[in-house]
C-alpha cells in the first residue's frame, strides 16, 4: 500500500475508534437468537445475519460519514476497497488486517440466468475465513435472495466442525456493486487449500417475507488459499488466573491471538451458586487505554464443555502492544435453581421463571406458543436464549425453530411451533443458556 493511502488509513483508524455508535439502536435492529445446544456438536452462539444486519449497515454508515469527514473521505479514496472496508469497519481486527493487506483476492465468478455471483475476496487465518462476495444482474431481476450457501473442499465434501454466517436474505438488483459478508469458522483440524462455494438463489418474496421463485441453476465458485499467508500466526498467552465477582469464581486459562480474532478460554467453577453465561463487557485493553471489545457480529461464544467456554474478541494481533490487560467488570447470571422455565400451555400458566418476573406473559397464537419478556434498561444488555424446548418426557418440541419479535416499544416476543398434531400437553420446559441479569465486581489481569 503506498505511503499516503498509509496515513490515511492511519487517521481514518483513528477517527472509527471514537465514533460511538449507540447501543440501543443495534440492540432494536438484532433479534436474538436460539441456541439448539442439545442438537449441535458445538454450542456456537452464532447470531445470524440476515435483514437485521441490512439495517445496522444503513444506520451505522450513515452515522459514520456524518460523524466523520475523515472516515468519509478515506472510504471513497481507495478504489476497490472501500466496499470491504465499509463491511468490517466495526471490527477493528478485520479493519488492521486489510490495512496490514492480509486480505486475499479471488475475483472468480459464476454467471446463470444473468445473474453473476463474484468472489471477489477472503481474508482467513486458522480461525475462520471472512468471505467479501457480489450478486449482479445483467438482465431485468429486481430482488433475489440466497436460499442455499455452502462450503466444501475442491471435492465438493463437507468441511467438518464449522459454523458460519451470511448476508443475502434479500439482494436490491439496483443497489449495484453491493458486496456482502459470509464468516466460516473452522473448529476442526480439516482445513483444504482449494475449495468450492455454492448458491442457490430465489427471486422476490411473499408478503411473509419468503422466497417466491426458486431459481433452477446452481452458482458453483472454486476457489483457492494461500496457507503459508498465515502459517505460525497465532499468539498463545497462557494465564491460568482466577479472580471472583460476587462470590463466583471465574478462571482466565488461556489467550489465543489470530489475525482475524482474539479467543478467550474461560473456565467457570463448578461449584458457583450461580450459572454464568458471559460477560457484558469483556475487554482487551494496551498500556494506551486503547480497547479491543467483543465481536459485533458472528460468533460470539462458544461452548467447549459444560463449564468452560472460548469468548470471541476483535484481533489486536497487528497491534503488538508492550503491555495488554484483559478487563471485565459484569457478567450475566442466575441462580442455578432459576435457569428453567416450565409452563402449563393448556391453562397458559407459568409454573417456574427466573424470579425477576421478565417473563410477563406466555400465550397463544395460531400455532405457537409465545414468551413475552419485559426488555431491560435502555443501557444494559438483552440477551434471552434458551436451549430446543421439550415436554414432560424430554423429547424436544416443533422442528427446532423459534422466531423472536424485537421493538423499541414492545416486549421481546418469541414464539415456538407448538400447537401442531401431537403435541405434548405438557408442562413445557425451556433451560435457558443466555438471561439478562448481571452481577458486578472488577478485574483486571495483565497478559504482558
Amino acid at each position: 500500500m503506498l505511503n499516503a493511502e498509509e496515513k490515511k488509513l492511519t487517521k481514518a483508524q483513528e477517527a472509527l475508534e471514537n465514533i460511538e455508535v449507540p447501543e440501543l439502536q443495534l440492540d432494536e435492529a438484532i433479534a436474538a437468537g436460539i441456541s439448539k445446544g442439545k442438537r449441535k456438536k458445538k454450542q456456537n452462539l452464532l447470531f445470524m445475519r440476515t435483514f437485521a444486519s441490512a439495517a445496522i449497515l444503513i444506520f451505522a454508515f450513515t452515522a459514520m460519514l456524518r460523524t466523520s469527514e475523515t472516515f468519509a473521505s478515506y472510504v471513497t479514496s481507495l478504489p476497490g476497497m472501500e466496499k470491504i472496508v465499509e463491511l468490517v469497519r466495526f471490527d477493528k481486527g478485520l479493519t488492521s488486517a486489510i490495512e496490514n493487506d492480509f486480505a486475499q483476492k479471488i475475483g472468480v465468478s459464476d454467471e446463470h440466468d444473468g445473474l453473476k455471483v463474484t468472489l471477489d475476496s477472503v481474508i482467513v487465518d486458522e480461525q475462520m475465513m471472512v468471505l467479501f462476495y457480489k450478486v449482479e444482474t445483467s438482465g431485468a431481476h429486481k430482488e433475489v435472495s440466497i436460499d442455499k450457501f455452502l462450503l466444501t473442499d475442491q471435492e465438493g465434501k463437507g468441511i467438518e466442525e464449522i459454523a458460519f454466517s451470511y448476508d443475502g436474505w434479500s439482494i436490491d438488483m439496483q443497489d449495484k456493486g453491493r458486496l456482502l459478508q459470509a464468516t466460516f469458522e473452522f473448529y476442526g483440524d480439516h482445513r483444504p487449500d482449494n475449495f468450492k462455494l455454492s448458491m442457490e438463489l430465489s427471486e422476490g418474496r411473499t408478503e411473509e417475507g419468503e422466497p417466491m421463485n426458486k431459481l433452477a441453476d446452481t452458482w458453483v465458485i472454486p476457489f483457492s488459499i494461500d496457507k503459508d499467508a498465515f502459517k505460525d500466526k497465532k499468539e498463545t498467552i497462557e494465564v491460568n488466573e482466577t479472580v471472583e465477582i460476587e462470590g463466583q469464581k471465574v478462571t482466565v486459562e488461556k489467550v489465543s491471538i489470530y489475525p482475524t480474532r482474539i479467543g478467550v478460554t474461560v473456565h467457570f467453577d463448578e461449584g458457583n451458586s450461580k450459572q454464568l453465561f458471559g460477560f457484558e463487557d469483556l475487554t482487551l485493553v494496551d498500556e494506551t487505554g486503547e480497547e479491543w471489545a467483543a465481536i459485533n457480529n458472528g460468533t460470539t461464544a462458544r461452548h467447549m464443555d459444560e463449564y468452560t467456554k472460548e469468548f470471541f474478541l476483535q484481533s489486536n494481533f497487528f497491534k503488538k502492544p508492550e503491555e495488554l490487560y484483559l478487563r471485565f467488570n459484569s457478567l450475566r447470571a442466575l441462580d442455578k435453581d432459576e435457569v428453567e422455565i416450565i409452563v402449563d400451555p393448556e391453562k397458559m400458566e407459568v409454573l417456574k421463571a427466573p424470579a425477576d418476573g421478565r417473563l410477563i406473559k406466555v400465550d397463544r397464537e395460531e400455532n405457537h406458543l409465545l414468551f413475552a419478556f419485559q426488555k431491560g434498561s435502555r443501557e444494559g444488555h438483552n440477551h434471552i436464549s434458551f436451549e430446543q424446548a421439550v415436554d414432560q418426557n424430554g423429547k424436544e418440541i416443533g422442528d427446532g425453530s423459534a422466531s423472536f419479535r424485537w421493538n423499541a416499544e414492545s416486549p421481546l416476543e418469541v414464539l415456538i411451533p407448538y400447537f401442531g398434531e401431537g403435541a405434548s400437553p405438557g408442562p413445557i420446559t425451556l433451560r435457558l443458556n443466555d438471561y439478562p441479569a448481571a452481577i458486578k465486581g472488577e478485574a483486571k489481569i495483565r497478559l504482558k
